[in-house]
């Protein structure tokens, strides 16, 4: 591993190196496709389709549909930004960086909303309300913390590195745990989408449950789970090699270094 991550550690020559992470890049782009693509056939063809409130079990179609979306595709493409654009002007590549992260709130929020609606609104059988506990499963504890990490990282990031932004040296000093902390939210990201899937195909999927066979159902969510751990995976590979890593364009570096002493003049 610290062979695979050392940037003086080089076994491939640049051009060769440059297609690999292109053969990665379009690896994860064709299994986050597919998460995307499957978990839509998942809930539309299996699940009934999707409603608002007026219908909670199809509003419910929502959750896992924009959490994979968001917290899984849009997440990793907002991650690798940094890494397909490295050799654009910081500018483009941070301004892109926050749009997806805050279309990616928006997806988030739309698919809390769809959960929690889908247990305070339920009905039984015979239609009389029958709301369902919240936040009881591992998955829901799990996950919420997820959400309050990604809420938190998105403010602070928001604050310091695009507005009002803070001084360089406070920028510099916290970027690592940045990236650090982001990586760690994107993975448990992975982490939760998969023990959702576990949880919702033991509620609801009868194929094997209760008839001890495999079922188109079953197998679709499987694989949406299958593809979400392969398009992580892919995701950090170009994220935690330094040798793809973005570097500063000359005129950022002379930029760095005159805000950086102006800033030192004034102290």
């Amino acid at each position: 591993m610290a062979l695979l991550f050392d940037p003086s550690f080089q076994i491939l020559r640049e051009d060769q190196s440059v297609k690999v992470f292109n053969a990665i890049l379009c690896a994860s782009q064709i299994f986050g496709g597919l998460a995307v693509g499957l978990v839509a056939i998942w809930m539309s063809a299996y699940e009934d389709g999707y409603a608002w409130n007026e219908n909670p079990d199809k509003e419910f179609n929502y959750h896992p549909t924009f959490m994979i979306m968001g917290m899984v595709f849009l997440y990793g493409e907002a991650i690798l930004v940094y890494r397909v654009f490295r050799n654009e002007r910081k500018k483009f590549s941070k301004t892109l960086h926050v749009v997806l992260h805050s279309v990616i709130l928006v997806f988030m929020f739309t698919a809390l909303k769809a959960v929690f609606d889908y247990h305070n609104l339920h009905k039984d059988a015979d239609g009389k309300p029958a709301p369902i506990v919240n936040l009881v499963s591992l998955h829901s504890w799990i996950g919420m913390a997820v959400v309050i990490s990604f809420c938190m990282q998105y403010v602070i990031g928001f604050v310091t590195y695009f507005f009002p932004g803070l001084p360089i040296p406070i920028r510099q000093l916290l970027m690592p745990f940045h990236q650090l902390i982001g990586v760690i939210i994107f993975i448990f990201v992975s982490i939760t989408v998969g023990m959702g899937i576990s949880e919702r195909a033991a509620w609801k999927h009868t194929c094997w449950t209760k008839k001890g066979e495999m079922c188109g159902q079953q197998a679709t969510s499987s694989f949406v789970g299958v593809f979400t751990f392969l398009y992580t995976i892919c995701v950090l590979l170009l994220v935690l090699n330094p040798r793809w890593k973005r570097h500063p364009l000359p005129e950022e570096e002379g930029l760095s270094h005159l805000t950086s002493s102006t800033h030192d003049m004034t102290d």
